[in-house]
């Protein structure tokens, strides 16, 4: 038994051996920024694929060949085996992604790539190696798709960076179609400055130029880096580390005193300064920036505003409105403190999304009137707004989350009263029922004050 026993721990050794050379890199990329990694294609095999398809969710769309995780699954070893092999001769080609359009708040849609399941897991373990080698190297500045660098702390930080401000300017960008618009050649010239592993940067370009299949036929992919497929964030990000957050980092010590400050969630992005003289330097340079790099500003989205306690101040006693802007889907504004002495930013969320989620909820309800089982679409719905509450309960918010429980609870009222003529449902009859199955309720979840070290 003990033989069997250290077999067991061999083989599970070797199984994990992955995840070790995984942990080599990421603690070497921290150690040693200016490492170029020049052997990490052999880390993609039979094990750490079958781990990342166990890992994988079973709920996601398919793709073109109409394989799901389970299908694919139903072969596993062999699957995997045949997969390995052509990845390591060089043969692995992706499967053409489904192209969806989604639409936007401006009437505009938003392309997503859904790739076949086969195509996810190279993706995955793609991803799982271009994070370990970059997640050390990305700033502080940025925010979106890293672990444990969630909205809230971006908000957190805008809060207490523009806290600091007296007559200062925040300059808000929007990049146009950012994802869509990566050159291949450049991405690929920043991925080499740190990867010289030629099989897998063959490997990440194969991934990035997969094709799509659209209305119009079978498309290839030239550009950008199609928004729904799993690498697409890293990918992104690396490209914008290059392209703004490092850039930023230098022309801030070198021309706008070092006191600037930078905030950006993937491709939104806010910058804080204490003069508008610098605010306006740095907006006219971005755009030139961008362009080098094959990105363009929303113009109708961008502009530089103006911030700072006193200046809110003097703007309101003379009656003029502080503008507002969007970010991470809240409405940042200037308020009075809570001890009305000054004004500092605050956020609340936009009306617009508030009312979308209200009529997907609502259009919900009417589909599903006659569904049998009351408690478990009553736990589906819950966990709708459990998800909206733990995003938008933050401090100024709380007018706007008891908008929405209150609309919520109305339209769960009304399923309920059309769902027989002869329901006697009340509210009170409603807040029992939704109590008893642990209904969210309104409070503030995350705290978006400024501490009085920010000052």
């Amino acid at each position: 038994m003990i033989g069997l026993r250290e077999a067991d721990g061999v083989k599970a050794d070797e199984a994990n051996a992955w995840l070790i050379k995984l942990q080599r890199i990421e603690a070497r990329s921290q150690a040693y920024p200016q490492e170029v990694f020049n052997n990490i294609f052999h880390i993609i095999g039979i094990d750490m694929l079958r781990t990342l398809y166990f890992e994988m969710p079973s709920d996601k769309a398919i793709g073109v060949d109409r394989v799901s995780k389970n299908d694919y699954g139903l072969n596993l070893d062999e699957n995997l085996t045949l997969l390995v092999t052509r990845i390591k001769r060089g043969t692995y080609k992706p499967k053409p992604a489904r192209l969806v359009e989604i639409p936007k708040e401006d009437g505009s849609t938003r392309p997503l790539a859904i790739s076949c399941f086969e195509d996810k897991l190279v993706q995955e373990a793609v991803n799982k190696i271009l994070n370990k080698i970059y997640e050390p190297l990305f700033l502080d500045s940025s925010y979106g798709f890293r672990p444990n660098r969630s909205p809230h702390l971006a908000l957190q930080r805008l809060s207490e960076e523009s806290f600091k401000l007296k007559e200062g300017a925040i300059v808000e960008i929007d990049l146009r179609k950012c994802f869509n618009m990566i050159p291949h050649d450049h991405l690929h010239t920043f991925l080499e400055e740190k990867i010289s592993d030629r099989r897998f940067l063959r490997l990440v370009n194969a991934l990035v130029k997969t094709p799509v299949h659209t209305k119009e036929g079978l498309l290839p992919s030239d550009l950008g880096c199609p928004q729904g497929s799993i690498i697409s964030p890293i990918l992104a990000n690396v490209y914008l580390h290059h392209v703004i957050d490092k850039w930023f980092e230098a022309i801030n010590v070198s021309h706008l005193k070092g006191q600037g400050k930078a905030i950006r969630f993937a491709d939104d992005a806010v910058f804080v300064f204490h003069s508008k003289t610098e605010a306006e330097k740095f907006a006219k340079a971005l755009p030139k920036r961008l362009a080098k790099y094959g990105l363009e500003l929303n113009e109708a989205k961008s502009g530089i505003l103006p911030a700072g306690s006193f200046l809110i101040q003097k703007m309101i006693h003379s009656g003029v409105k502080p503008p507002t802007f969007k970010f991470l889907g809240f409405v940042c504004y200037w308020g009075l403190s809570k001890s009305g002495k000054f004004y500092r930013l605050k956020f609340k969320s936009r009306s617009d999304r508030l009312q979308k989620k209200i009529n997907g909820l609502k259009k919900h309800l009417k589909e599903n009137r006659n569904t049998p089982d009351t408690g478990k679409f009553l736990d589906n719905i819950k966990r709708v707004v459990v998800g909206w509450m733990n995003y938008h309960s933050i401090s100024d918010n709380i007018h706007q989350v008891r908008l929405f429980d209150n609309l919520t609870r109305r339209c769960l009222f009304k399923w309920f009263k059309r769902r027989s003529q002869r329901s006697k449902m009340t509210f009170e009859k409603l807040s029992k029922t939704l109590n008893e199955r642990r209904y969210p309720v309104c409070k503030i979840r995350v705290q978006m004050y400024p501490t009085p070290a920010s000052k």
